[in-house]
């Protein structure tokens, strides 16, 4: 003989014994999760930057510092460039990898990403400011 189908949705015919370890199940998923995403994100210092004005316009250093300090970057230095005529940012990866440096540059909203690497330096990335992070036009 056949037995006859409930008309009941599937969830509604489920024990109430697995409802209850299936719904411990996802939190105790989530809840690793969550974790080990904590941990990840705790045990990585930010990343040490050095902001160098070389569009000419007085005072972008800071402006660009003040943004990035905002975006939880650590600045540790503030200066001019070697030369006032940059006209395109340079975000230069000096040590660790090049995904810290797309960082610095997404955080600034612009900036070529180069890698130069200089230990040396005791910075993870060096960025130059240009006449394009000022928004003024290139000659």
């Amino acid at each position: 003989m056949r037995r006859a189908r409930s008309s009941a949705p599937w969830y509604h015919r489920m024990h109430p014994l697995t409802w209850i370890l299936l719904v411990a199940l996802v939190v105790a998923t989530a809840s690793l999760a969550l974790r080990a995403f904590r941990d990840a994100s705790v045990g990585r210092p930010a990343p040490q930057v050095q902001v160098l004005n070389g569009s000419g316009v007085p005072e972008l250093a800071q402006r660009a510092a003040a943004a990035l300090r905002a975006r939880g970057l650590d600045v540790v230095q503030i200066g001019n460039a070697d030369s006032q005529n940059y006209t395109h940012t340079l975000v230069l990866q000096r040590r660790g990898h090049a995904g810290v440096a797309r960082q610095v540059a997404g955080a600034l909203g612009s900036g070529r990403v180069l890698q130069q690497l200089d230990a040396t330096l005791l910075v993870d990335v060096t960025v130059v400011l240009g006449r394009d992070y000022a928004g003024e036009k290139s000659p």
